[in-house]
């Protein structure tokens, strides 16, 4: 007798449990766009081996959007900052090759390189009331490259949990307001 009141105040509880895990959750991500917030350094079309091209991009803390009267604290989230780069080179044989990039292809001021959630993310330093992020990208070999950016996002390393609030912001290069660039490396 005890076993079966046993089982029949635990079996609700273990459906319960069994719907937690049907019902899946997501982090709330704030979705915004700002134009140019990462400005290339040096942007030319045309560059030698052995040149650097530098990603520079300092945010406020307190961010102003599409509406002057809508500011967004950086710092309320608890989250890392970073933005992402694809780059890619081009041959006869393979119009896109993806490139990764590491601590020996890269320089760093302020920021750095993530390479536990992929290739290429750049990661803000927090500096003051400010988010800073320098990476210079080593060009090393010649041929035609095309770079874009990603947006600027929040993350942790370990994966956004459920119910974590997040920020989303798409932005472009302050030098073209454009979210690529083409250049070619002699």
């Amino acid at each position: 007798m005890k076993k079966l009141l046993l089982l029949l105040i635990l079996s609700p509880l273990f459906m319960a449990f069994q719907c937690e895990t049907e019902n899946e959750c997501f982090a709330d991500i704030t979705k915004k766009e700002k134009p140019n917030l990462i400005t290339i350094e040096n942007l030319q079309t045309s560059y030698n081996v052995g040149d650097i091209i530098w990603f520079n991009s300092t945010l406020e803390r307190i961010q102003n959007f599409e509406n002057q009267t809508e500011t967004i604290d950086l710092f309320s989230f608890p989250l890392d900052y970073g933005f992402g780069i694809q780059f890619y080179k081009s041959s006869i044989y393979n119009p896109e090759i993806f490139l990764c990039l590491n601590n020996t292809t890269t320089e760093i001021t302020y920021g750095s390189l993530n390479q536990t959630l992929g290739c290429n993310l750049f990661v803000y330093e927090k500096i003051g009331n400010e988010l800073k992020c320098r990476i210079g990208v080593k060009l090393l070999e010649p041929g035609n490259y095309k770079l874009s950016i990603y947006n600027i996002s929040t993350f942790r390393e370990t994966g956004l949990n459920c119910g974590d609030k997040g920020l989303d912001i798409n932005t472009t290069f302050s030098n073209n307001n454009q979210q690529e660039i083409n250049f070619t490396v002699q």
